[in-house]
């Protein structure tokens, strides 16, 4: 999928008929784009036929040992270990973007509730001019799913999930995955990485290495 920027729409959208027999509250929705300047994760808003960009100031510091404990039991040993430092929010901002100009399309996803009902993933395309918002469509072809399978493999992960948690109270599975799984997994991802490295460091010897090795031999 890749980085992308969220959009938030705090004023009216184009809807089709399609869209607005489902009484939703696109207000509340979570858009996002690819088309709006350098994809970071960056935060525009949409307001009064105006567009804004949130700005934040911030630093980075060292997470606190309950912060670590806390990561160790949601994300695990190993990926708790990759983040240690947390960022924080110095001031936020909301800038005008009066400087700039262009189109760019954002969309959203709305899954239905139930296996009978359709996720929607409409798309609107924004024409701005000079941080006006001069024109706002809804693409009239977009994604349509039936919810069903979305919802069918959601209630198998959840069955899975709680079968996990309710094998882990014994001490045989629990030994098991603790020190076998676990472990399997942890070497795993250490041999990953370690391919990884020296996959990179071959192909920068092979491309790299090799001109900047012709160049230094080569008479001038």
């Amino acid at each position: 999928m890749g980085l992308f920027n969220y959009v938030r729409v705090e004023q009216e959208l184009p809807l089709d008929a399609t869209l607005k027999v489902l009484n939703h509250n696109w207000r509340d929705e979570e858009y996002q784009t690819k088309e709006l300047e350098d994809n970071v994760m960056a935060t525009y808003i949409l307001r009064d036929n105006k567009l804004f960009e949130e700005i934040i100031e911030g630093h980075h510091e060292p997470k606190s040992k309950e912060e670590l404990e806390e990561d160790k039991k949601v994300y695990g040993k190993r990926l708790s270990s990759i983040w240690t430092d947390k960022f924080v929010v110095d001031k936020k901002y909301e800038k005008f973007r009066n400087d700039y100009t262009g189109t760019f399309v954002f969309g959203c996803v709305v899954n239905g509730d139930t296996i009978d009902s359709t996720d929607f993933f409409p798309d609107w395309k924004a024409v701005v001019v000079d941080g006006v918002v001069k024109e706002i469509t809804i693409l009239p072809e977009y994604t349509k799913f039936s919810s069903k399978d979305r919802i069918e493999n959601q209630r198998k992960f959840d069955e899975e999930l709680a079968t996990h948690h309710r094998k882990m109270k014994c001490l045989v599975y629990k030994f098991y995955y603790t020190y076998y799984v676990q472990v399997v997994e942890r070497f795993s991802w250490k041999i990953q990485r370690l391919i990884s490295k020296v996959i990179r460091g071959l192909d920068w010897a092979n491309y790299r290495g090799v001109r900047l090795l012709v160049k230094v031999l080569t008479p001038r």
